[in-house]
């Protein structure tokens, strides 16, 4: 049987809006309905998407009952993680794993929704999108991206590098490589090393970010993953853009992100690259988790075939 090419959304669509994570207010919420309008997307979501207790945009249970209607509901064709925050990593035992592979669509967020992404992957192989959430800042470059992954009909999509990035990006190990994408936040995946939620790397190329850390827990988070051998049988390393990370003080005794990382990951001898667009930044592309690509670090390339992500939700 052939798998179609057709896009996976079409103008005039309706993506579902869910906060699984932190509370946002009114202000966020319209952002987001406009940053999807203004590319022909329509937008539906709960009263509960408002909702807010402590630090969580409402209960777990009311967080739950959200992202299970929102993937039951048959008009919308895609879910949207308004933002990230806090607040998955609670809700991932009690979700009805049968009730999303029955309803597969695809789901959109990143940040603390790296746990969720990779959670849905874990249980059910269907693949999420990382790189954007519903409330950030799209650029002309964001909306490209997500327009090429969600509109396009091409056989092949190729993702590319921000050009205002290549400048402070580096080549760690050069190489061509194949692989299926996993990753996410760095946070978030050495929270969840150890329990139902973690995802096996091997052969993987694998994507990492975070921010706000300290070079020393990034340091931390990489000999942790390490010393659990998850880089074991990677196929390759990918690095964004760890926002907020650097040192700011000149005169502190630390290493340089370059530098942590270089002493971390080079050993492991495949195609390790530092600075891609993705993370806590403006120029967002979008990795679909669990999907084959194909990794070229000469040009900063990834390549995948449309016909991979098509076959679990066509």
């Amino acid at each position: 049987m052939s798998i179609s090419i057709s896009p996976l959304l079409k103008k005039g669509d309706i993506v579902g809006l869910v906060t699984p994570s932190g509370f946002i207010n009114k202000e966020k919420l319209i952002k987001t309905v406009n940053n999807f309008k203004k590319i022909g997307l329509n937008t539906f979501y709960f009263s509960s998407v408002l909702d807010k207790s402590g630090y969580l945009a409402g209960t777990d249970n009311d967080r739950i009952d959200e992202l299970h209607k929102m993937y039951e509901n048959e008009d919308v064709k895609a879910i949207v993680c308004v933002r990230g925050g806090y607040g998955v990593t609670r809700i991932l035992e009690k979700l009805n794993y049968n009730l999303i592979k029955k309803n597969a669509k695809p789901l959109i967020g990143y940040s603390d929704i790296t746990a969720l992404i990779n959670a849905i992957y874990k249980k059910t192989e269907i693949p999420g999108f990382h790189g954007i959430v519903g409330g950030g800042d799209f650029t002309d470059f964001t909306y490209g991206n997500f327009s090429n992954m969600f509109f396009g009909n091409s056989k092949k999509i190729t993702i590319n590098i921000f050009q205002g990035h290549i400048k402070e990006a580096f080549v760690i190990n050069e190489g061509i490589v194949n692989g299926k994408l996993i990753g996410g936040n760095l946070s978030l995946i050495s929270n969840t090393l150890g329990t139902p939620f973690d995802v096996p790397w091997d052969n993987k190329i694998v994507f990492l970010e975070d921010v706000g850390e300290a070079p020393y827990k990034i340091d931390r988070m990489l000999t942790h993953l390490l010393s659990a051998g998850k880089f074991k049988n990677v196929k390759a390393v990918i690095f964004g853009r760890f926002a907020a990370c650097e040192t700011e003080d000149k005169k502190e005794n630390s290493f340089t992100l370059k530098e942590i990382i270089t002493d971390r990951i080079k050993p492991l001898q495949v195609p390790v690259i530092y600075g891609y667009s993705f993370g806590h930044i403006s120029n967002q592309v979008i990795f679909p988790t669990g999907i084959y690509a194909r990794l070229n670090t000469e040009d900063f390339s990834i390549s995948i075939k449309r016909k991979e992500i098509n076959s679990f939700f066509n």
